[in-house]
Parts: structure tokens; C-alpha cells; sequence
């Protein structure tokens, strides 16, 4: 199964979001790095700091986290 996720990321340059898809749940503390190709974020790792919710029934969870970098 697979779960998908909206971050909103702080940045130093400015907030912004991105997808995430992962087979497992994320929760705080937990550290991906961005795929968003032409963004000044894309390849930096992001730190959860809080997940609002996981995906649900055809809706995506949400969470937030900040550049690690």
C-alpha cells in the first residue's frame, strides 16, 4: 500500500510544499529528501516535525517539516 502526503516545507528562501509517497506512515521526527526537480529544495532532506493526518480514503495526509540543511 501505498501512502501519499502533502508537505508543507519551511525553507529558508520561502515556505513551499510537495508530495510525498512512501509504503509506510510518516510520523515526527521522520527525514525524506525532496524530488521536486527545478525547486531550490529538490535533493534536500526535510525533517516532519508534525503530521495533521494519515491518507484516507482517496485523500491525501498532510503533514509539515523544514529543510534539515
Amino acid at each position: 500500500m501505498s501512502h501519499e502526503y502533502r508537505v508543507f516545507i519551511e525553507a529558508p528562501n520561502g515556505d513551499t510544499d510537495a508530495m510525498h509517497y512512501s509504503d509506510e506512515e510518516l510520523y515526527e521526527g521522520a527525514i525524506f529528501r525532496v524530488n521536486k526537480p527545478g525547486s531550490e529544495i529538490h535533493g534536500r532532506p526535510v525533517i516532519v516535525y508534525r503530521v495533521v493526518n494519515h491518507p484516507g480514503h482517496e485523500a491525501v495526509g498532510i503533514a509539515y517539516g523544514r529543510t534539515g540543511d
